[in-house]
């Protein structure tokens, strides 16, 4: 089995540096029903699933711009796993701002070099 971000035998307190280090103060994102979140309900949902036991693992970053990168990992929790992609935006080398991406052929079109997604609401930072 691969190593996981998050496990069950650990407490958030553990893993709280990791995460202040990956999220900006400014942090928006939506979760995984498309609502927004700042970085202090990030860290509530993330402490819940910590608790319910989810692990994080196999984690892929792809860069697809000097400051964005899509983000797909698998939520592991009672037996079931779960593939989330998000594309991100990173400043001072943190994750200011993430989006669920839709996974399928629609989730991003390649215009002239570029990846243009369908959360074309990112901030640009």
């Amino acid at each position: 089995m691969p190593p996981s971000l998050m496990e069950s035998e650990k407490d958030f307190s553990d893993i709280e540096s990791t995460f202040n280090g990956l999220y900006h103060d400014n942090f928006l994102g939506t979760d995984s029903n498309g609502e927004e979140i700042d970085k202090a309900a990030k860290k509530q949902l993330d402490e819940k699933r910590l608790a319910a036991g989810t692990k994080v693992t196999n984690v892929e970053y792809t860069r697809t711009g000097w400051n964005k990168a899509l983000v797909k990992f698998h939520l592991e929790s009672d037996g079931n796993s779960v593939i989330s992609q998000y594309l991100v935006t990173i400043k001072d080398k943190k994750i200011i701002e993430a989006r669920r991406h839709a996974n399928g052929l629609m989730g991003i079109i390649r215009l002239r070099g570029f990846q243009i997604s369908e959360h074309h609401l990112i901030r640009r930072v």
